[in-house]
């Protein structure tokens, strides 16, 4: 009879006898957590959903979801954390669970390990009598964000996650479960004329209770040094959980700012429509508009030169200029001129990365997504770009991790990164866990084109011939001129048999000859 057992880091899961050890000491994790672990180390190194695993755990019953969800939590306490400071079982949101496939060695202790510090930064409230002012609370709270994200040992969730919560009572409990984080910084600004008022304030999430705030009554042009104070001490207050090399590492405050106040303002108001949820044409005029003027102001103020070439890209994609070839060049020249001002900042690298992709200039996007990475670990976007890439480059298990981490980071976006990592277990041959990420996407996105056509494929890969018809039946509904030949097949996919393993599953289904698909 074969034996079934298995290892990971210091552990031993025995299916034999239902126990679990640890470098030979049991480790009490009871039944349904012996099945869980069998259910995920079965795959090691792929997503296991969450109906898979409630069916391995509960076989033959209906449960709710929370029962997996307290389970998870039991187990993950039992068993502690990786030597890398990070959980054994990771979370896929809206999917299901994964253990790495790389795990440490049994020889490596995990006995005194910390997890790894996590933190949120809240919008700070505008409590100014001016409603128009509320750029200027958000650019605060973004600035703060992305100082502390360059600290390589310390989780800083996305802005557009933390974001979510602008307008909501704060619940820093909630908020901190809510994002899986220790703690969570808020604050508010008041300004009047030339003075501003902060209020920021450190929490911890387990507790509720604050752990350091202070006031701040400055001169307007002050304002880069109060960023800086913040940052500081909320850094001072999370140290004990760093290691001094992670310290040392951090780089501080940047010094990117301008001393131009109206060039700070411009280039703050036209970052708050760019980011906004309305992205259009007359959006990309005036975000243009105001960024110009910044560095119209202050030419040697290297933001508004990425943040103007993060407009003109987007003109080039989304096709809002009649000449979208000079857009995309003008987006090059600004990225290089605000990495000429300041090489330091991840944004422009990350600009510069998407430029390189929408040129297919796969040593530029893989030498800025790196950099990119290396001055900010936590930039999720990054992350994002350098999945895509090592999806083409025919490396998709790379791009799998890089996407999960850029979800730890920014669960709210989740939908955006659903869609490459469903491709990437396409390209991977994992059809069964893409089919269910891109249904999840679908679900999040209804009228979404590209994941329908890519679950076309998984499914007609896995023989569910109907269901990709039916699926393909929806994308056409959405986009009628949508056709395999002007999109998928455009995509720059380095190895032939990447993009071959797609057409085959929609050629499969019958789709890749009818006039729908191929046209």
């Amino acid at each position: 009879m074969r034996q079934q057992r298995f290892s990971f880091g210091p552990f031993l899961l025995n299916l034999d006898n239902g126990t679990l050890l640890r470098k030979g000491e049991h480790v009490a994790v009871g039944r349904r957590g012996v099945l869980l672990l069998a259910a995920l180390l079965k795959r090691q190194g792929e997503i296991v959903t969450k109906a898979e695993l409630m069916d391995a755990a509960w076989p033959g019953a209906s449960v709710e979801e929370s029962n997996l969800s307290v389970q998870i939590a039991l187990l993950r306490k039992a068993i502690g954390l990786a030597a890398d400071g990070e959980e054994w079982i990771s979370t896929i949101p809206r999917i299901g669970y994964r253990i790495p496939s790389a795990c440490p060695s049994p020889e490596e202790s995990v006995d005194e390990l910390l997890p790894k510090p996590s933190l949120a930064v809240l919008p700070f409230a505008n409590l100014s009598n001016d409603p128009e002012q509320e750029f200027f609370a958000d650019g605060l709270a973004d600035e703060i964000i992305a100082t502390l994200s360059k600290i390589p040992g310390l989780i800083v969730i996305a802005r557009s996650s933390s974001f979510a919560y602008k307008g909501r009572p704060t619940d820093v409990r909630r908020i901190a479960e809510d994002l899986g984080v220790r703690y969570v910084a808020e604050g508010s600004i008041r300004k009047s004329g030339n003075r501003v008022r902060v209020v920021a304030q450190l929490s911890d999430g387990v507790t509720g209770s604050h752990l350091w705030a202070e006031r701040y009554d400055r001169e307007l042009d002050d304002i880069f040094a109060v960023q800086d104070d913040v940052a500081g001490r909320i850094v001072t207050e999370v140290s004990a959980a760093l290691s001094p090399v992670e310290i040392a590492l951090w780089p501080g405050v940047a010094s990117g700012g301008s001393t131009n106040m109206e060039a700070y303002q411009c280039f703050l108001r036209g970052r708050a429509m760019q980011r906004g949820a309305t992205q259009n044409l007359a959006v990309f005029e005036r975000t243009s508009e105001l960024f110009r003027r910044a560095i119209a102001l202050d030419p040697a103020y290297p933001a508004p030169y990425a943040a103007l070439g993060m407009a003109l890209a987007h003109a080039y994609y989304n096709r809002w200029t009649d000449e979208p070839e000079h857009a995309l060049a003008e987006a090059e020249r600004l990225t290089d001129e605000a990495i000429e001002r300041d090489p330091a900042d991840p944004f422009a690298h990350g600009v510069a990365a998407l430029v390189a992709m929408y040129r297919k200039d796969f040593g530029r996007w893989a030498a800025e997504v790196g950099e990119a990475l290396l001055l900010n670990p936590n930039f999720a976007p990054a992350l994002s770009l350098r999945a895509t890439l090592n999806i083409y480059s025919g490396s998709p298990r790379a791009a799998i991790h890089d996407l999960e981490r850029a979800m730890r980071l920014d669960p709210h976006f989740t939908q955006g990164y659903l869609h490459h990592l469903g491709v990437a277990h396409i390209v991977a041959g994992d059809y069964e866990t893409a089919a269910t990420i891109l249904k999840e996407r679908i679900l999040l996105v209804p009228e979404t084109d590209m994941s329908r056509a890519y679950l076309s494929a998984a499914l007609g890969s896995l023989g569910y011939l109907d269901e990709a018809r039916q699926v393909w039946g929806e994308l056409m509904a959405i986009n009628p001129s949508y056709s395999y030949a002007d999109r998928i097949a455009h995509m720059p996919f380095k190895n032939p048999e990447d993009l071959a393993r797609i057409a085959r599953g929609l050629d499969r289904a019958g789709l890749l000859t009818s006039p729908d698909a191929s046209s």
